[in-house]
């Protein structure tokens, strides 16, 4: 296989974005052999979005206006002749069926498909899922994930929802990391595994930046941007397709 140009939607938020583009980079240096002069580096073409014009509609729970504006950055890159789509976000991949819609001859590689990957060679079928509210309540992410015969479940409360997105928007989301917000998320994991969750699924970047496999070192963490990174490097260098992980 031929390397590949990454087309990566980021800006929501930044602090995702550099982890993204950070990853990519460090991850592709691995896969190919060393340059003349330098570490090698990944093809790709980023185009950030205005965070608080995505988040403004993301609060109001106006759904079709976020899969319009996700879609209309997308166009960029599809002008710009990227190869493949890399969304750098879980929320954000609510705008894939429009995107797939104006672009069809776009291949999009879905975080969910190489989160969901990671969890069949553990041999799990039932797995929490911690994310924004609308990745925890809407179903672009689960009905993905059970297209490779796995459950989520999710926290069985509004109030931790909301205060979960609360913390994600309002520290996360401006790289703001603080111990008692680390010690709600390890409680949440334990509260789902109580539920008979086999392994979480950490399903927003800046959750990752949060909690590490060593502050809950007897639940297996899904950590589904470290997997999309991994997975779209590969991609890039042309030694994985997009078919290898589609269900």
């Amino acid at each position: 296989m031929d390397a590949k140009v990454a087309g990566v939607l980021t800006g929501v938020s930044y602090v995702s974005g550099i982890d993204y583009y950070k990853g990519l980079n460090e991850a592709y240096a691995e896969l190919v052999p060393k340059g003349a002069l330098m570490p090698r580096n990944p093809l790709m073409i980023m185009v950030s979005v205005d965070c608080d014009e995505y988040a403004q509609a993301l609060v109001a729970r106006q759904w079709d206006k976020v899969k319009m504006y996700l879609a209309d950055s997308v166009s960029r890159l599809v002008g710009a002749k990227c190869d493949f789509l890399c969304i750098a976000s879980n929320t954000a991949h609510m705008c894939v069926p429009e995107v797939q819609k104006r672009f069809p001859e776009l291949p999009v590689l879905h975080i969910a498909d190489c989160t969901a990957q990671a969890i069949k060679k553990r041999g799990f079928k039932r797995i929490g899922l911690l994310g924004t509210e609308p990745t925890m309540r809407e179903n672009y992410l689960k009905d993905q994930i059970a297209k490779h015969n796995i459950t989520t479940i999710i926290p069985d409360d509004d109030v931790s929802l909301n205060q979960i997105f609360t913390y994600i928007m309002k520290e996360l989301g401006v790289n703001v990391f603080k111990a008692e917000t680390r010690a709600f998320f390890v409680d949440q994991i334990h509260r789902l595994v109580a539920r008979g969750a086999e392994g979480v699924i950490l399903g927003c970047t800046e959750i990752e930046l949060l909690v590490k496999q060593e502050d809950v070192p007897e639940v297996p963490l899904f950590n589904s941007a470290e997997l999309h990174i991994a997975a779209t490097a590969k991609v890039q260098a042309g030694i994985l397709s997009l078919d290898e992980l589609t269900p």
